[in-house]
């Protein structure tokens, strides 16, 4: 459900073959291939043979694409280019001698082992019109020292509107495979200025595949809002790329912000974490190993993710706990093009289970596929309630009931045998089984081709009477509760049974496959799930039979304290407290916006990442430091967040509880006799 997108930069610097040439032949090409403009990307100019030395004595040479024009006050991008000869591929440093008084070049990207970098020109308000030199310089171990220098046209300052920022500064692709990276261009008006606003990026017209989109391309008038802009490098080699961010307005001075994209091979390590369906793969993959920092990881494969060629973050973990975090498209509810929700998933683990989860996200989640497969219904009574569900993530429909047959559907079912189940329901009347399972059909291994239709399904031939127990819930301090019933396989079905309402009996009956129809691998699920949202506690048991039992709900969990941060980081969220032993297995803190196109943060840490204790202490992990992340992501300021508080296994809290609330899909290990427990506590958070 959610495009995908990926950080946005670059320059362009042309290849070796391009470049080996003459200098006037070399200022000709790039010039062309850079639109025409001079290096800062600005409008037509007349073509500038670079400047080289006059007897090249070293193993490269060093030009300039070309004069760089700049209103004072405001600042431009010259490319340098470095022409490496005899086979040269050492590492050159390029420095700026001297700079004239006003006037400041700062060398992005040096020392390089590539054929090009950029230099940042930026001009104080004071420097009067008039043209300027700055001389720069070229390094390496056992050659000689190349010289050159950038021609700076100062115009006269002009009144300044507003003024600009680019967010994020930097972005980090892997080359091709068609990576997008998205950018935030935003505005600050002043001097009561409210004019509509031209957004255009500019740098990179001349790098092999590069699609530059501002979307939309105008800031309309009176607004202060963000404009998306987002960049395609396919055609480029790694390195560090630059393009300049233009703001214009009708009276006023043009502004420019410099951006960057970083063109990287893809991450390396002995973890794997490799997404199969792409609308889960993250526009955004960072890693904190033990005390380090967060480093973004580069992905291997394709942007659009599939079964057979998946998309793949690679990073290894040499300390005992690590935390990884995602953040992906969430929620869109308005119409605006310029906003966004967005879902951030934060782990922090132990390394073996940070292995563990990143080993089961092609299990859990597949690739979408378009199989499909019907049958017919019959031998049920007018009115009965049917259920269906089948194995391999299949959606199940089964037609409105009423006349003598209805029709099974099952789609999105993926590759492979799948099982199918069935049940027949009635209404019973009874306080403690209003709703009866009167029937199952199971039918296992089937593998039909897309569009088959499927062997009749006859409950007065096929179905079997279920097994049954009585589950006696204990500790429900007189609350209504929901319970949902599941029969698991091990082809991956996970089918509801039965789910009985909301109230406060604690005898239901719990329905089940016959003992002599299970094979290896079938185990029996019941959820019970307590209705008070703000304290709402849940317990979750597993067993090969159904049987009669008692399950007791743990006791409430202590309130925590949740709270925004201060200064610079307001949106750095942390939730502490403690938990009952019944619940020490898991803390979770999930978040959500109450504004339209919300953020949302889920934040698991398990009993291992927190050293066995009761105690807790997580929150939105501040990724600023890790190359390509926009802070444009982070809770709004201003905004009101929901939070809920987990202590134990189960639904952590998040928009997806109906899951495993209603349904019985829940975030657990199925284990033969296992029993898990959690409780929760709710309420909300503003952002300064």
């Amino acid at each position: 459900m959610r495009p995908l997108h990926r950080p946005f930069h670059r320059t362009c610097i042309g290849t070796p073959a391009t470049i080996a040439t003459t200098a006037a032949l070399l200022g000709t090409l790039f010039l062309t291939a850079c639109g025409g403009g001079g290096s800062d990307g600005g409008g037509p100019q007349t073509p500038t043979t670079p400047t080289t030395p006059t007897t090249p004595t070293g193993s490269f040479l060093l030009s300039v694409l070309g004069p760089v024009s700049v209103a004072a006050g405001q600042s431009g991008t010259a490319t340098l280019v470095l022409t490496r000869l005899s086979g040269f591929t050492g590492a050159v440093t390029v420095t700026v001698p001297s700079s004239p008084t006003g006037i400041t070049a700062t060398v992005v990207g040096s020392p390089t082992t590539s054929n090009g970098l950029s230099v940042t020109i930026s001009v104080a308000a004071t420097v009067a019109a008039g043209t300027y030199t700055v001389p720069i310089r070229g390094s390496a171990a056992g050659v000689t020292d190349q010289n050159a220098s950038i021609t700076v046209t100062v115009s006269a300052a002009q009144p300044a509107g507003f003024t600009l920022n680019v967010d994020p500064v930097e972005f980090e692709l892997p080359a091709g495979n068609g990576w997008t990276g998205y950018g935030i261009v935003s505005i600050t008006r002043a001097a009561g200025f409210t004019g509509a606003v031209s957004i255009s990026v500019t740098g990179l017209s001349g790098v092999a595949g590069a699609v530059v989109a501002p979307s939309p391309a105008t800031i309309a008038a009176s607004e202060t809002a963000t404009n998306l802009a987002a960049i395609t490098l396919d055609g480029a080699a790694p390195g560090v790329y630059t393009g300049t961010v233009r703001a214009a307005a009708t009276g006023f001075g043009e502004q420019t912000a410099t951006v960057r994209v970083r063109i990287s091979a893809p991450s390396t390590g002995n973890i794997s974490w490799k997404f199969c369906n792409a609308s889960r793969v993250p526009r955004f993959f960072a890693v904190k190993d033990g005390s380090g920092a967060w480093r973004h990881i580069v992905p291997a494969g394709p942007a659009a993710a599939s079964g057979t060629t998946p998309t793949t973050f690679n990073f290894s973990l040499s300390q005992a706990n690590a935390g990884i975090a995602m953040v992906n498209l969430g929620e869109k509810m308005s119409s605006s093009p310029l906003i966004q929700g967005f879902r951030w998933d934060v782990f922090y683990l132990t390394a073996q289970e940070v292995a563990e989860q990143a080993a089961e996200e092609c299990v859990r989640w597949p690739e979408v596929t378009t199989r499909t497969a019907s049958a017919t219904v019959s031998g049920y009574q007018s009115f009965d309630a049917m259920l269906g569900s089948a194995s391999r993530y299949a959606l199940v429909n089964v037609g409105s009931t009423g006349t003598a047959s209805t029709t099974l559907t099952a789609s999105t079912i993926r590759p492979g045998s799948f099982d199918l189940f069935l049940t027949r329901s009635s209404f019973s009347g009874s306080t403690q089984d209003p709703i009866a399972v009167q029937s199952i059909i199971l039918r296992r291994g089937l593998d039909p081709a897309s569009g088959t239709t499927l062997p009749a399904l006859n409950f007065a031939s096929e179905g079997f009477t279920p097994a049954t127990g009585t589950v006696t819930f204990g500790n429900t301090t007189g609350e209504s509760f929901f319970v949902a019933q599941n029969f698991l396989t091990g082809n991956a079905l996970n089918a509801l049974m039965s789910a009985t309402g909301n109230y406060p009996l604690t005898n239901r009956i719990w329905y089940g496959v016959p003992a002599s129809r299970l094979q290896s691998g079938d185990l029996h699920q019941i959820v019970a799930t307590t209705s008070t949202a703000a304290s709402r506690r849940a317990v979750i048991a597993f067993a090969d039979q159904v049987s009669s039992r008692t399950l007791d709900f743990g006791v409430a969990l202590p309130r925590p304290t949740v709270a925004a941060g201060t200064g610079a980081t307001p949106w750095i969220i942390r939730a502490t407290g403690s938990v009952p032993a019944d619940y020490n297995a898991r803390a979770s803190l999930y978040l959500r916006e109450t504004i339209a196109d919300p953020r949302a943060f889920m934040i698991v840490a398990s009993r291992g990442y927190l050293g066995g204790s009761g105690s807790y202490d997580i929150g939105i992990p501040d990724l600023s430091a890790a190359t390509g992340f926009t802070a444009f992501w982070n809770a709004r300021r201003g905004a009101s967040l929901q939070w809920t508080v987990t202590g134990g296994e189960g639904d952590p809290g998040s928009s997806e509880e109906v899951f495993c609330m209603q349904v019985g899909i829940c975030p657990v290990k199925a284990v033969r006799g296992a029993v898990y427990k959690s409780a929760q506590a709710t309420g909300t958070v503003t952002v300064p």
